[in-house]
């Protein structure tokens, strides 16, 4: 059966904004935060309101900030080690498999051939898993994954830098004009 499924964003309003690395530009720069509700939708019409989130979008070049920030490579090395194991148990099925002429993910009274083709389709997926995750770690090592760690400058926090007004509450910055907090930290 076709499910078509997804989300919607409703009610975006602009609620912040601060100093980011913006990791398109490449450059500390002004983001802006969107919050704004998120939808589940069945067949294009909105079911279940799931959270409230803040997308933080660059001025410059109205991007998000995190657009090009890569996974984590800790991550990518657990991937390496899943393979590693999807690897090592096709071989166990397929040694087996040859060893006692059963297929060990089955049934006992199951041929051979099945035993080494459940084995050849575990070191196969286990292959393929582990090249893609290789590549990616490789990628990520050329791209540097501290791209989006940089440590940016806070914004002053006395005036909005959206429209220059004086912010009143030196304690917790907001722009009432612009109807933004100011992020100083």
């Amino acid at each position: 059966m076709l499910l078509l499924h997804g989300h919607y964003k409703f009610f975006p309003r602009r609620t912040a904004v601060r100093n980011a690395w913006c990791t398109v530009c490449k450059q500390s720069r002004l983001a802006v935060g969107i919050r704004s509700l998120v939808v589940i939708h069945l067949f294009y019409i909105p079911v279940l309101p799931i959270a409230r989130v803040t997308d933080w979008t660059c001025t410059t070049c109205g991007k998000d900030v995190r657009a090009n920030l890569t996974s984590r490579p800790g991550l990518l090395r657990w991937a390496l080690v899943v393979a590693g194991l999807l690897i090592v148990a096709g071989l166990w099925v397929l040694i087996h498999a040859l060893l006692t002429g059963e297929d060990a993910l089955t049934a006992a009274g199951s041929r051979t051939a099945e035993g080494v083709a459940s084995g050849a389709t575990l070191m196969m997926i286990g292959g393929v898993w582990g090249w893609v995750s290789f590549r990616q770690h490789r990628r990520i090592q050329v791209q540097g994954f501290d791209d989006g760690t940089t440590a940016v400058a806070p914004l002053a926090g006395d005036r909005c830098p959206l429209c220059g007004d004086l912010v009143l509450i030196p304690g917790a910055p907001r722009c009432e004009r612009c109807q933004v907090d100011i992020a100083t930290r």
